[in-house]
């Protein structure tokens, strides 16, 4: 089945695995989400009766997918951190199942009618149950500078006590009965009054679930300090002593800013590698050399790169570049067994 443009404008896919043989099933399934997650399952849900589907719904920067799956492990490593870019938050609303993993709070369980909110720039585990959820992509740009605590949000479950969060739960059931008559425009306000909307509800709720020592006491300055290290990124001469003199703040108060990123150092070295990610897996840049995406990154020199990214990734450029080549390998050895546009999609979001 081919992806179709709907006439309203969103264009939407539809993956299965269900039609293929019972012995083929698990392994087609953890190849094409392999972009995304590692997952695995017990030898018997594997081999009986195995099923997942995923209609992906795809409007602007955003993407919904709805997924029908079996019981499994779900596991975002820095393998697939490096292998995509993606450098986006995730809202996981279960319509049927459940979801539990470890985080640094502990271990945790959804409750039924609360939303998941996830960040594909952080490693994590899970663990589900057979579910049906409705996942919706939503890009940092769009949402990091309305939240107070932007890096707080990996494997994060909201209860559904909360007003906010069942206003974004109803808006996200909403958008999944609606999303295929959305016209042009609808999607352009969609995609900014949703995000808004949701840095509302994670900031009313923040203080029930973020580390004490991540609270910062101006959120209008901290804002206005990423987005100039967002927008001087590429920069070699950046460094905490012209960022402190262009900003207007000392040096110290920019370094207590940043305390909770590891400093200003690590902040600005993280925003480049994942910027350095997305220029490696796009196609556009496969004749640029690791010495041209060093420089374009803000990094001195090839060298310099290659380091920091090694010791971020425990890989380097050249692997995750060569990573790439292999997996579209691979999903052209098995393109005629079900349709990968949903794949395709997701490496786009990079």
């Amino acid at each position: 089945m081919q992806p179709d443009q709907d006439s309203a404008g969103t264009t939407s896919t539809f993956f299965t695995v269900d039609n293929l043989p019972m012995q083929d099933r698990f392994a087609v399934w953890k190849e094409s989400i392999s972009c995304l997650f590692d997952v695995d399952a017990e030898k018997q849900v594997r081999e009986d009766d195995f099923r997942t589907t995923i209609r992906s719904h795809l409007f602007g920067s955003l993407m919904l997918m709805e997924v029908e799956s079996r019981q499994q492990q779900w596991r975002r490593g820095y393998q697939q951190i490096v292998g995509n870019g993606m450098d986006h938050y995730g809202i996981g609303v279960y319509q049927r199942g459940e979801i539990e993993c470890e985080t640094s709070r502990g271990h945790d369980r959804l409750k039924p009618g609360g939303i998941l909110i996830y960040d594909l720039t952080q490693p994590f585990t899970a663990q589900t149950s057979d579910h049906l959820t409705l996942n919706l992509v939503i890009p940092r740009a769009l949402l990091e500078d309305h939240l107070q605590h932007p890096d707080d949000h990996c494997m994060r479950f909201l209860a559904p006590d909360d007003p906010m969060v069942q206003i974004i739960r109803d808006m996200v059931l909403s958008l999944q009965r609606n999303v295929c008559e959305l016209g042009h425009q609808q999607a352009q306000i969609f995609e900014k009054m949703f995000p808004t909307m949701l840095a509302t509800c994670l900031n009313s709720v923040s203080s029930q679930t973020a580390d004490s020592n991540h609270e910062r006491q101006n959120i209008l300055s901290m804002v206005k300090m990423r987005r100039y290290f967002r927008e001087n990124l590429c920069s070699p001469d950046l460094n905490p002593r012209r960022a402190a003199q262009d900003l207007g703040v000392s040096r110290s108060k920019l370094y207590n800013y940043f305390a909770p990123y590891g400093g200003v150092y690590t902040y600005v070295r993280d925003m480049r590698l994942r910027k350095a990610i997305s220029l490696l897996n796009d196609p556009h840049c496969a004749r640029s050399s690791i010495y041209d995406i060093a420089l374009e990154c803000g990094f001195s020199s090839d060298a310099s790169f290659i380091r920091a990214f090694r010791d971020k990734y425990d890989a380097t450029p050249g692997e995750v570049r060569n990573g790439a080549a292999i997996h579209s390998r691979k999903t052209q050895c098995i393109a005629g067994l079900v349709n990968k546009q949903f794949e395709n999609w997701i490496h786009g979001l990079g």
